[in-house]
């Protein structure tokens, strides 16, 4: 979606303006719609609320969609993005190819907010596969152009061109991630991760099969024995020109299982459809390091990202085996499901040894139990340093992406402890109970005393139950958590 700052609205957009609620507006013939609404009660500026004019202001674009956004005083980003989310899909649904927006200054300090939801409310899931008539349709209900009446202020100017760059990266994020596994498969990542680090200038190493066994990466490789293709280990570093080279840098892992089978622990129908989503922690750390260049941040960050599928096959990995890891820590395979924790022991072991990070965050589908204990709308958020935990909540709720603390007690780590190995990758007999507690402690046991964070993305990663800017399918989460938790880095 292209977007321009323009004085007037184009005479073929539709036009979505906002109404605050009990506040007049400037446009005189509009205002006396308004008026008519409201006491008629079709519309009462409530938050969120839509409705739909035609030929009403002649001095106006013949289509007009009202959209409602309450009492001004109780502004949020998330009611604003909601506001917005909704308001992008109503106008699309009159073919608003052409899009304008009247933006006003109480809504200048949710410019980016703004943005970023009429960004992702516009986003086409099923675009890259449909044809024909299908495809026909889906364009006509996109916007292509976005045109902002009233955001003269260079500062204003600024937070769109900036919402509309983070709301375009989470939808590559969302294309990666909904792509099925014959189309987004290790050599996919493996294209898209030479391309970013010849855009941004990171610099780029892949690990194949022979480079894990010579690393001794034995989860991964376990894991991966089941696919036809082999692992990557894919290594982005960006170092901008005013680092201090003297700092630790910061290091972002992310889970990129590109289809989770569960293994000879097989997923059953109604939980194995979606599992080209697992790789959404891994599609996250990638796009963050695609757009750091376009950022202010003088911070080096590296991202590492773990791919391989996780299928039955004459070599897959069965349980009861018992894997060696780069750490040189066991793990008895209790569960051939609970993969994403193996290729992230490997990972986040290798970032400590490698890189010495000052903070370690890694960003994973990890556990249904996260589901069942947060819904969709949060994800876990788990760690051994406050200071680290707080900086990527507060991160969150800035920009509508919520994060829930959750427990870490050595109970739980007890739990992941072996039989015959030094850990186990799944607990028995009460692995229900706790499991995504489960799952972080298991993870700890590779950080050492780096200080380290785990968010668990199962939930709001891939929806069934989208907010009103997000879709059915991938929706992006994460990227711009750690986007703001790095700009406010210091």
């Amino acid at each position: 979606m292209k977007l321009q700052f323009v004085n007037k609205p184009s005479k073929n957009s539709v036009l979505l303006y906002p109404v605050f609620a009990k506040e007049s507006i400037r446009d005189a013939g509009l205002g006396r719609w308004i008026k008519k609404l409201h006491d008629t009660k079709e519309f009462e500026a409530k938050e969120g609320q839509t409705f739909f004019l035609f030929g009403a202001v002649k001095s106006l674009p013949e289509k007009i969609v009202l959209l409602g956004l309450g009492d001004q005083k109780k502004l949020t980003v998330t009611s604003v993005m909601a506001a917005f989310g909704g308001g992008v899909r109503a106008a699309a649904g009159h073919r608003a190819q052409k899009l304008s927006v009247f933006f006003t200054q109480p809504l200048a300090p949710f410019a980016q907010a703004t943005a970023e939801a009429l960004t992702l409310g516009n986003y086409q899931p099923a675009a890259p596969y449909k044809t024909g008539k299908s495809l026909k349709k889906i364009k006509e209900s996109s916007v292509e152009m976005l045109e902002i009446i009233g955001g003269k202020k260079k500062d204003v100017q600024e937070a769109f061109k900036k919402g509309v760059l983070f709301a375009n990266t989470a939808n590559e994020i969302r294309d990666w991630v909904n792509a099925p596994p014959n189309f987004a498969n290790a050599k996919f990542f493996d294209e898209k991760s030479h391309q970013i680090a010849k855009e941004t200038g990171a610099k780029l190493t892949i690990l194949h099969r022979k480079e894990l066994e010579k690393l001794g990466m034995g989860a991964i490789l376990g894991v991966n024995r089941g696919s036809p293709d082999e692992a990557r280990f894919v290594i982005l570093d960006y170092t901008p020109k005013d680092a201090d080279p003297k700092e630790p840098p910061v290091v972002f892992v992310g889970k990129g299982i590109l289809f989770d089978s569960g293994g000879y622990n097989l997923k059953p129908r109604g939980y194995i459809e979606d599992m080209q989503l697992d790789k959404a922690g891994a599609a996250t750390v990638l796009a963050l390091i695609k757009l750091l260049p376009r950022l202010a941040i003088k911070h080096r960050v590296i991202g590492i990202a773990p791919f391989t599928e996780n299928l039955i096959g004459k070599n897959a990995l069965k349980p009861s085996e018992i894997l060696k890891t780069y750490s040189g820590k066991t793990i008895e395979i209790t569960n051939t499901d609970a993969e994403g924790r193996l290729i992230l022991s490997d990972a986040l072991a290798y970032a400590v040894d490698q890189f010495k990070p000052k903070y370690l965050v890694d960003i994973a589908t990890l556990t249904g139990a996260c589901m069942v204990a947060l819904g969709g709308r949060y994800a876990g958020l788990f760690g051994n340093n406050k200071e680290l935990a707080d900086k990527l909540r507060e991160a969150g709720d800035e920009v509508d992406e919520a994060l829930w603390p959750m427990p870490l007690h050595k109970e739980h780590a007890e739990k992941m402890k072996g039989v015959y190995a030094d850990l186990r990758n799944a607990d028995l007999g009460s692995e229900r109970d706790a499991g995504a507690s489960k799952g972080a402690a298991f993870l700890q046991e590779f950080v050492g005393k780096t200080p380290w964070a785990h968010l668990d993305i199962a939930g709001p990663g891939f929806t069934t139950d989208p907010k009103k800017y997000e879709k059915k399918g991938a929706t992006g989460f994460g990227l711009r958590i750690l986007v703001r938790f790095l700009e406010k880095l210091e």
